[in-house]
């Protein structure tokens, strides 16, 4: 993990004193670090229609964007300087690229998203912004200048006649210049401003933070297949002195009760986050296997030496219930009763196995251990590895 490389602070402090506080720059967190693609690689999957991908220039002071997928004639013309190549959840199209995920394995598996790569020219960057979620900027080859500002919100003005959210007003507090293998973590909702002075490409760990309205939705949508239709809004003594149309107090009270009630449902709760955290952000890239396997199946398989690692776009989390594991993939659940030590020892490799293949050894011969296996890879959440 990159805090092993920091001898000046460890988890337990970055946790306590700097998660979704301030700032932390670490020096050579990566050292010997080499870049998991070339520039000239990044351009190709920009190219690709399926892959996420923008153009961003800068004019003094000026910004124009242009979204992917691009040509290789795009970057046939580009100039030489004040632009940057940007591709979205890299990770699922090169899966050696979660290796990044290990080495920040301190902060829960549901919470990471994907890793945005860009390559900038000289001058090169988005310019003053603010994200809603942490960052862990990884710097490959080249050298980039990071500005770091104030903290914004939703109230800060931004301008977006690019297409970019462009801060108006933008004051630098501290400054930092990453070579290859440095990190820099940025908290959500601090102000950043990065700028390439050696061509070159950056690794950015991005994690996921719903909003109300989302986890709102997904609340919504569980709610439908879990609460009784019977359980419906009923008037309170109604006033027959009141006028027409007018909603009252009693009325919202009674809507506020509704709600928490069902917000009290702890079953709901469970089923609701834990799909939502899990849903792939490119669904359309999971396939079911040509052939399914049984249990007994996978367990020949496997002693045959088969290897299995998560598909890139998968993902995994889990809650603890006394006995009970509700296990989610991919946006489904599963729930797992009287959970045996094995099961449990299963869970933990598969939450964890990020970037790598999974090792399996110990539960080719455990029914219920194949049971889950072949559930996985029959839906595609796991692959066979060579």
């Amino acid at each position: 993990m990159i805090l092993d490389q920091h001898d000046s602070i460890d988890i337990h402090v970055f946790l306590s004193e700097y998660w979704q506080k301030k700032p932390l720059l670490i020096k050579g967190a990566l050292p010997n670090f080499e870049d998991f693609l070339t520039p000239e690689e990044l351009a190709g999957m920009a190219c690709e229609d399926d892959v996420e991908s923008r153009l961003v220039f800068s004019n003094n002071g000026a910004w124009e964007m242009k979204q992917g997928p691009f040509s290789e004639r795009d970057f046939t013309f580009l100039p030489e300087r004040d632009w940057t190549l940007l591709v979205q959840s890299v990770d699922h199209w090169l899966p050696e690229i979660k290796q990044l995920f290990q080495e920040v394995s301190f902060i829960p598996s549901w919470r990471l998203d994907d890793v945005m790569i860009s390559y900038a020219a000289v001058d090169g960057g988005v310019g003053p912004h603010f994200d809603y979620y942490d960052v862990f900027l990884v710097q490959g080859q080249g050298v980039r200048e990071w500005q770091l500002g104030h903290q914004c919100n939703s109230k800060t003005p931004i301008t977006t006649d690019s297409g970019l959210k462009i801060l108006e007003n933008f004051a630098a507090i501290e400054s930092h210049v990453l070579h290859a293998g440095d990190i820099l973590y940025i908290p959500a909702g601090m102000s950043h401003w990065g700028r390439a002075l050696k061509p070159g490409l950056c690794y950015s760990i991005g994690f996921r933070a719903p909003d109300i309205p989302e986890l709102l939705s997904a609340f919504s949508f569980q709610a439908e297949s879990v609460i009784p239709a019977d359980q419906r809004y009923r008037d309170p003594v109604i006033d027959p002195e009141q006028k027409p149309g007018a909603i009252s107090s009693n009325a919202l009270q009674q809507v506020k009760s509704l709600l928490q009630g069902a917000l009290g449902n702890q079953e709901l709760l469970i089923q609701c986050f834990g799909r939502l955290m899990t849903e792939p952000r490119l669904e359309e890239l999971l396939t079911s296997p040509e052939q399914a396997l049984s249990p007994a199946e996978m367990a020949v398989q496997l002693q045959k030496g088969m290897h299995l690692a998560p598909h890139p776009v998968t993902r995994f989390a889990c809650h603890y219930l006394a006995s009970n594991l509700y296990f989610f993939a991919n946006g489904e659940s599963v729930l797992l009763h009287d959970v045996s030590e094995k099961l449990l020892q299963l869970n933990d490799e598969l939450q964890s196995a990020a970037g790598r293949k999974l090792e399996l050894k110990n539960y080719q011969r455990n029914e219920d251990c194949l049971k889950l296996l072949c559930y996985l890879y029959n839906q595609g959440c796991i692959i066979k590895e060579n």
